[in-house]
């Protein structure tokens, strides 16, 4: 990339920076939901990669399920991915910890919760799908997160905590580009979730009934979390499409489906096909997972809003951020903007952050997908993302650009955007939808 164009970005994402920390305290109500867990995190150092590589002898049961597990994870390292580990090992937790000692820290996992907190850090209103008040999940919550009661939305922060966790934690081994021992050498920055168990969805019960009230005053809302379940999840899937199609009927302009890693394509697939969605978001990788192929990301994005029927599919990728939709460009582009520009600054920092300018080193790619016209009414809107190659942590960055985005979406001057003509189309498009994923 020239030294213009870089330039030209990085006086981009500040206006934007500004933009954002200048309004966010105005913007409209935004929901999230509807996942949350304990994350303990552990930062992969030299030697504690020296402990993920040495052989150990398989004492018992839980040392070889650890062992196979170790495997996994190496395999990922080494490919540079990150993502989300399955092992249904309710001793899992506790035989990570015994093996790399105490984490480095433990905060709020889940899509929603860390939106919660981004939100939170630069002032902005949010209401949080929670069911679980355990003393161990309220001890990670943002306790300026808007909570639903039986008649209220109060501060997190301000409940009292019952019941028992209804999770496992996850253990999440966070790497950094370069890092090695023995041969082995991180290639990538990147993070992996350890899951040890299936996880219901976040059924709050206050939330369902007051959200919908809420609406006309909100800005956005956001679903996630059907990749926690397991294969029988029909009561969470129904919940979410209580959720959403109470939502829509309420008039909420944009309704967001954040989707993740899950264990096989077909989950995914179903997952996508969620309902009374009006945007659909996911990683490069979810995308090939999910269309079955791989090629240019905008044709495929463009498949998939067409048969899940929604107005726009977001792709983050490490250094880019894609949205194939019907909206106003140039709307669509500051939505990007904002959510890498939430991301970058949580990279940079490792925490979500109240400064959204960009790092003076950080990378902006010129090999990108191009934006413009893809036929039919639908275009492409693509942005570089302020590219750290040695981020001061990876945890959380998609959940935080999904932030971003939402927090665009609900600015004092935001939803203009979306015209007569643009609500017809995205109506048709829900209405006509065939229900499956073609395979690339």
């Amino acid at each position: 990339m020239t030294a213009s164009a870089h330039a030209s970005w990085q006086d981009a994402y500040a206006e934007a920076a500004a933009r954002l920390a200048g309004q966010a305290p105005a913007a409209r109500l935004i929901f999230t939901g509807a996942s949350a867990c304990v994350d303990a995190i552990f930062r992969i150092d030299a030697g504690r990669l020296a402990t993920l590589i040495a052989p150990r002898a398989a004492s018992s049961e839980d040392d070889t399920r650890g062992a196979e597990l170790l495997n996994r994870v190496l395999a990922r390292i080494t490919r540079g991915r990150g993502g989300e580990l399955l092992t249904r090992w309710p001793a899992g937790p506790s035989w990570i910890h015994e093996l790399l000692g105490q984490p480095e820290r433990r905060q709020v996992g889940g899509t929603g919760p860390q939106a919660s907190w981004a939100l939170a850090t630069v002032g902005a209103r949010s209401v949080l799908a929670l069911a679980d008040r355990s003393a161990e999940q309220l001890a990670v919550i943002d306790p300026r997160a808007g909570v639903c009661t039986a008649d209220a939305v109060v501060p997190a922060g301000a409940l009292t905590p019952h019941g028992s966790p209804s999770k496992l934690p996850h253990c999440i081994l966070e790497f950094t580009a370069g890092t090695s021992r023995d041969g082995v050498t991180v290639p990538r920055s990147s993070r992996i979730i350890l899951r040890f168990g299936d996880e219901p969805i976040e059924r709050d019960g206050h939330f369902l009934a007051m959200t919908p009230e809420l609406a006309p005053s909100a800005g956005a809302g956001l679903v996630s979390g059907l990749n926690g379940p397991g294969d029988v999840n029909n009561a969470e899937r129904d919940w979410l499409s209580a959720l959403t199609g109470a939502w829509s009927r309420a008039g909420l302009p944009v309704i967001h489906h954040e989707l993740a890693e899950f264990p096989t394509p077909r989950r995914l697939r179903e997952a996508a096909r969620l309902g009374m969605v009006t945007s659909l978001g996911l990683s490069l990788s979810e995308l090939y997972m999910l269309t079955g192929g791989t090629g240019d990301p905008r044709r495929l994005a463009r498949a998939v809003a067409r048969q899940c029927g929604v107005r726009r599919v977001i792709v983050h990728a490490d250094d880019w951020a894609l949205a194939v939709h019907r909206d106003d460009p140039r709307h669509t582009e500051q939505v990007l903007l904002a959510g890498s520009a939430f991301a970058a600054a949580r990279a940079r920092t490792g925490r979500p952050a109240a400064i959204l300018e960009p790092a003076p080193d950080a990378m902006y790619t010129a090999d990108l997908p191009a934006g413009g016209p893809l036929g039919d009414g639908w275009r492409a809107t693509c942005v570089p993302a302020p590219h750290l190659r040695r981020p001061a942590g990876t945890v959380g960055l998609g959940d935080t650009f999904v932030a971003g985005l939402l927090l665009a979406e609900s600015l004092p001057a935001a939803q203009t955007h979306d015209t007569a003509e643009n609500s017809a189309v995205s109506r048709t498009t829900r209405n006509d939808a065939p229900n499956r994923i073609t395979q690339h």
